[in-house]
């Protein structure tokens, strides 16, 4: 069956919040579930969480689905700063762009990442990954990407080194 990509809905969000989760341990998880990891999902990868961000105004989000089983989304905030931006220059920020593990390789994160640059055309859009996810720094540069800065994301107190990746404006 083929993927169809369309703007998400609020009817969407227990979903969203489900594959959140699931892409977020596989990727991150490597050591089994840590304490941390529970109050990140109870933070920020919720059904609410991801239902408030649809109704947001300057945020986006992007699903690609296939009948009823939700395979990966992109998720946008607009007029964020880039870390690596001279001068604090707007732009999109990619918060999570996230495929199931069991659908990688199909062409799907190349589609979010095309819908992604082309919701505010006349914005750069920038992101960051953990440097330690090798297959999405891969897929970045492949698709694009430069490497502009690095930054941090913090999780229960523990700094974790973040690459900023960018692309100009279309």
């Amino acid at each position: 069956m083929t993927a169809l990509l369309r703007r998400a809905v609020p009817d969407d969000a227990p979903r969203l919040a489900l594959l959140a989760r699931w892409v977020w341990l596989d990727s991150y998880a490597d050591g089994g579930v840590q304490m941390a990891y529970v109050n990140h999902f109870d933070d920020a990868l919720t059904a609410d969480a991801f239902r408030a961000s649809l109704l947001a105004p300057q945020q986006a989000l992007w699903v690609m689905e296939a009948g009823a089983a939700l395979q990966g989304f992109a998720q946008l905030r607009r007029q964020v700063p880039s870390p690596a931006a001279d001068g604090g220059e707007p732009g999109t920020e990619l918060e999570r762009l996230y495929v199931s593990p069991r659908c990688t390789g199909r062409g799907l994160g190349k589609q979010l990442l095309a819908a992604s640059r082309q919701t505010w055309p006349g914005d750069g859009l920038w992101l960051s990954v953990w440097a330690g996810n090798e297959g999405a720094r891969r897929f970045y540069r492949r698709e694009g990407g430069q490497v502009v800065g690095e930054t941090e994301f913090l999780l229960d107190g523990q700094a974790h080194r973040n690459l900023v990746f960018a692309w100009g404006a279309l």
